[in-house]
């Protein structure tokens, strides 16, 4: 039974209130609140207004079998006039007097944000997932998880005229009162107890090893050397440049992407500069690091920086107008370094026909620079891997002091593709208060090869500095690495985004960025410029500046600046003192696979023959050609394999096309242990006994070719009911036809010749449309001679999401191993150039577009 005390309690009750654990849960509370309301203004800032309907009286604080309860009516008194209510005395005699100063400021405030902001927030999955965990914690009157209702209570006080407060908030918890869970509190307040002991330690290990490594250094007077946080002598111009980069429909239909870049040029070079590149994070501008650009132009770099359209401030004021409901596309997680790249060809164009840019820039020398998503940006560029198997058991819920993996785990959206992401004309990067633990992990991390530097602040919760700074140092395998910390700074530090009309509140600024984010900029531009001039620039005697001396030469109140070249997970756990509560280096959980008793690379060798499957009806995967010899992309990229095998096996190997699959034997050519290999159209399914798919190799999706002399062109918008489609029996595209247009007549095409003869129907009219891949639809109509003016596909984009892969044995994961790692070589690549023109390239991003937003 639960015991109901009142303010007039007895003196025992008022004991049990006094103690310790009284501290603790009040310190939980107010940290809770403010990372729940922090994130959420970090991400998307937001705005509320209200409407009376159904209103709590009462919050309810329930401990073990005994209950709390404090009417609102005195917390609004309390937050209106200052009163301490005599109920309210009780519970204030528990806080000090600036205690109660700082309630009463958090009941205060008022939040101006726009109600369809905080309606999409809350349905997004990082609105959702914060909710989830506040609801553990603020429960309903029949002590139930309170998602629900806080998102109801969020919903209706987003219409008060005045602004969003915290009382508006719990005046419309639809109950008759809140229950506030003590013990949930707790186990809360321990976890994050916890983790920030944990990451004071690892701070202070930090700034232990920067002392070491400071008395190990040669003597430096820099009061005598060059101020790098000065500018340099340099005059700068600023270019601003629109570049394209166009999505593409496969009958040549462009769908325009445009954005801007800002270069900065130094004036009166002997010769070209080497480039630097700085990509801006999620929602701000090249504009808020123009500071950087032009410091570091005016000591003769070339700088650039390029707008992130799908990821900037436009993006993010379309968000806040309702014009969009994600703040961010997942694609973006290819978009920015491929833009990158694609602004670094641009310059290249443009040194060869535009005279401002003509023998100034050494576009073979180029450095990255990135904050928070872009800090993601220069270490994808610098040769960081997207890490499937990662981001799929590691993006759970659960609170930590860490916002980022809301963002990071949109990328598991994205197919299980191989993503050639690193430029290698870039030769050193540097990551600010990056974002990387689950995109990348060690996996990933491990890949860079090239000179990098980690800068993160101490006090970073956007981007945890243990796990996205601090850990991620330990994880790189390059000999010349490089971690700064700037103590106690926070995420935004390196953004030098002006507020605006609507600037954050002041107390959320500082915990964003920390105290004086322009001395810390002050720290960026001389730490950049070092690290610059000694990996791009060939200035060795700049390596000095790279040390934990200078660190502490410009170090001056109320920033520390730690500097370090090593760091060792044991010194991480002597400096906490035992097993710190997050693995410094966190495993991969390995799917148990059944191995057959004789793997097939043991198989290959023995025999020397690769015996493989191919489709003959599927160009331009697998066809039979005019000359009648078997041709197509599976049969080169098979060729190439073969050849690696060799080389593996130290065997001569040849290929085998043993039987021509189809789409009803395909699965059981591999089941049987007929061929080793299947490769043609395979859209990646789950749970088909006996058997696995590969790395996907392509990327595309269902649509309607239509003959265009058809009188009444179908709308693949509608239902399409009545409407007559051909399809192949027994594919996925059967499947999703069924499932999307249930009402439309389908009309199924059997056997080898039913795409041919599918298609055929649709030129010639006798059905409406044909379906299938778009891919396919295309290649069988150039296979047939038809003229792209005799047909139409619709919708420009796929309507589906179909990455193909070949189909392998489910019991042999050394093949399987062995499969992969071809598809992710640049022999596969060579052969995917081969067969598909670079003309291909902004359709296989259209697809991607529709495939992360299912």
């Amino acid at each position: 039974m639960t015991s109901t005390i009142s303010a007039a309690g007895s003196q025992s009750c008022r004991s049990t209130l006094s103690s310790p654990r009284l501290t603790v849960a009040r310190k939980a509370a107010i940290r809770l609140l403010s990372i729940s309301c922090l994130m959420s203004l970090g991400f998307l800032p937001v705005v509320l207004k209200p409407k009376p309907a159904l209103a709590a009286e009462a919050i309810k604080v329930s401990y073990g079998p005994l209950e709390f309860s404090l009417s609102i009516d005195s917390l609004e008194t309390f937050a209106e006039t200052g009163e301490l209510t005599k109920e309210f005395e009780f519970f204030a005699q528990f806080l000090d007097e600036q205690s109660l100063v700082d309630l009463r400021r958090f009941l205060q405030r008022r939040f101006d944000v726009n109600p369809i902001v905080v309606s999409q927030l809350s349905y997004s999955s990082i609105g959702e997932q914060i909710l989830q965990s506040l609801g553990d914690v603020i429960q309903t009157e029949g002590r139930l998880n309170g998602f629900y209702a806080l998102r109801s209570a969020l919903l209706l006080a987003a219409t008060d005229p005045e602004g969003l407060s915290v009382i508006n908030i719990i005046r419309r918890f639809p109950t008759d009162s809140i229950r506030v869970s003590a013990n949930q509190l707790f186990a809360l307040e321990e976890q994050f107890s916890t983790l920030t002991d944990y990451q004071n330690a690892a701070v202070r290990a930090v700034t232990q090893n920067a002392q070491t490594e400071g008395l190990a250094e040669s003597p430096a007077d820099f009061s005598q050397r060059p101020d790098l946080r000065q500018p340099g002598d340099f005059q700068v111009t600023q270019r601003h440049l629109m570049l394209n980069r166009d999505r593409q429909s496969l009958t040549g239909e462009r769908i325009t992407r445009q954005f801007t870049v800002d270069v900065y040029l130094p004036e009166g070079l002997s010769q070209p500069a080497p480039v630097i590149v700085v990509s801006h994070g999620l929602g701000s501008s090249p504009n808020a690091f123009a500071y950087l650009g032009e410091h570091l132009a005016s000591h003769g770099f070339v700088a650039v920086i390029p707008q992130h359209i799908g990821s900037d401030s436009q993006r993010r004021e379309a968000v806040l107008e309702g014009l969009l409901s994600a703040p961010v596309n997942p694609v973006e997680f290819l978009d920015r370094p491929l833009d990158i790249s694609h602004t670094l060809d641009e310059l290249d164009r443009l040194s060869q026909i535009d005279e401002t840019f003509a023998g100034r820039m050494n576009l073979q020398q180029v450095g990255a620079i990135g904050h928070s998503f872009g800090g993601y940006t220069a270490l994808a560029l610098g040769g960081a891997t997207l890490n499937h198997d990662r981001l799929s058991q590691t993006c759970t819920n659960g609170l930590t002091l860490n916002a980022s993996p809301f963002l990071q785990c949109l990328a598991e959206r994205l197919p299980d593709l191989v993503y050639p992401l690193q430029d290698s004309r870039v030769k050193a990067t540097i990551a600010i208060s990056p974002l990387d633990s689950y995109v990348f992990g060690p996996e990933g991390m491990s890949k860079i090869e090239i000179p990098t530097m980690i800068i993160g602040g101490s006090q970073d919760y956007v981007a945890s500095v243990v796990q996205e700074q601090i850990h991620p140092f330990l994880w790189l395998t390059t000999p010349e690495k490089y971690l700064a910390l700037m103590i106690p700074s926070g995420h935004t530090f390196a953004d030098n985004t002006d507020g605006g009309e609507d600037p954050l509140p002041d107390t959320v600024s500082m915990f964003l960025s920390g105290p004086d984010p322009s001395l810390a900029r002050e720290h960026i531009e001389a730490l950049s410029l070092a690290f610059m001039q000694v990996y791009l620039g060939d200035r060795p005697d700049y390596q000095a500046y790279l040390g934990a001396d200078y660190a502490r030469f410009i170090s001056q109140d109320p920033i520390q600046l730690d500097f370090i070249r090593s760091l060792t997970a044991e010194q991480l756990e002597q400096a906490y003192g035992k097993t710190p509560p997050l693995p410094i280096v966190p495993e991969l959980a390995l799917v148990p696979t059944p191995q057959r008793s004789s793997s097939i690379l043991n198989e290959i060798a023995e025999t020397g023959v690769l015996k493989a499957g191919i489709r003959q009806d599927a160009a331009p995967f697998g066809y039979v050609n005019e000359a009648g010899q078997w041709t197509g992309f599976c049969v080169d990229l098979l060729d190439s394999l073969t050849t690696q095998l060799q080389q593996q096996l130290g065997t001569p190997v040849q290929l085998e096309i043993i039987a021509q699959s189809t789409v009803e034997n395909r699965f059981a050519l591999v089941r049987s242990r007929t061929v080793n290999v299947e490769c043609g159209p395979n859209t990646i399914q789950n749970g088909i006994p006996g058997i696995t798919f590969s790395t996907p190799f392509f990327l595309t999706g269902t649509q309607f070719l239509v003959g265009t002399d058809i009188q009444a062109p179908i709308n693949p918008l509608g239902d399409l009911t009545g409407t007559r489609i051909g399809v192949l029996a027994e594919t996925t595209t059967e499947q999703f036809l069924q499932q999307r247009y249930p009402d439309a007549g389908a009309i199924e095409f059997a056997g080898v010749n039913g795409r041919a003869e599918g298609v055929q129907a649709a030129i010639q009219g006798e059905i409406d449309a044909f379906a299938s891949d778009g891919i396919l639809l295309v290649a069988e109509a150039i296979r047939q001679n038809i003229p792209s003016t005799a047909y139409t596909l619709l919708p420009s984009g796929p309507l589906s999401c179909d990455p193909y892969g070949m189909i392998l044995p489910a019991d042999d994961r050394e093949w399987q191993d062995a499969v992969n790692t071809f598809i992710a070589s640049p022999d596969a690549r060579r052969v995917w150039d081969q067969w598909f023109s670079a003309e291909l390239y902004p359709y296989i991003f259209l697809s991607l577009d529709f495939c992360a937003n299912q």
